[in-house]
């Protein structure tokens, strides 16, 4: 719920700083940055974006309204507000990958482990180095873990749960390791 509403804050600040900037025609850096601040700033609330992106995509901000004082100097030019836009642009992407992967490095890393540990279980099956038994504890296992993970994203996952979540994937990891070599061998169609 609270999600929701902060997405739908998120949402109205950028309309509004849309429509501003369609009626002046060009919205100046200084101006974006604050609607992207509070962009941020939900996403950091919701656990849809990390502590480092936030930091990553600040400091892109601030270096742009940088640039666009310095363009200001000399009088700033139709090439060089492309510029600006162009630069803005990139930054904007950023923030809408990290929201839709919520958190871009971390979820992806997440999702990568949980395709792998499920694939090596699978190839151990294939491969008669886990018993079914084996291999319907370890999916259990991950599916424990799964239920874990699907508990934590109800918030958003913080920084404690991440970690909690990657100690639980390293654990079954080792328990797949383990039993794919604890010499249990599938022979013939017993596979029990």
């Amino acid at each position: 719920m609270n999600k929701t509403k902060l997405l739908v804050a998120a949402t109205a600040a950028l309309t509004l700083g849309a429509t501003t900037a369609s009626a002046q025609g060009w919205m100046p850096m200084i101006e974006r940055q604050a609607v992207l601040n509070d962009r941020i700033d939900a996403g950091l609330a919701t656990g849809e974006i990390t502590g480092a992106e936030a930091r990553l995509m600040r400091h892109d901000m601030a270096s742009l309204v940088a640039l666009e004082g310095r363009y200001r100097y000399g009088g700033l030019s139709a090439r060089e507000k492309l510029d600006l836009d162009r630069r803005f642009g990139l930054i904007d992407d950023q923030m809408r990958l990290a929201v839709r992967t919520g958190g871009a490095e971390s979820y992806v890393a997440m999702e990568d482990r949980k395709l792998d540990l499920d694939a090596r279980i699978e190839q151990g099956v294939r491969s008669a180095q886990l018993t079914m038994s084996e291999a319907e504890a370890l999916r259990e296992d991950f599916n424990d873990i799964a239920r874990v993970e699907a508990s934590y994203r109800v918030d958003g996952l913080s920084v404690e749960e991440r970690a909690d979540l990657n100690r639980r994937f390293d654990d079954l990891s080792a328990e797949i390791r383990m039993a794919r070599t604890d010499g249990d061998r599938v022979y013939g169609w017993n596979r029990y």
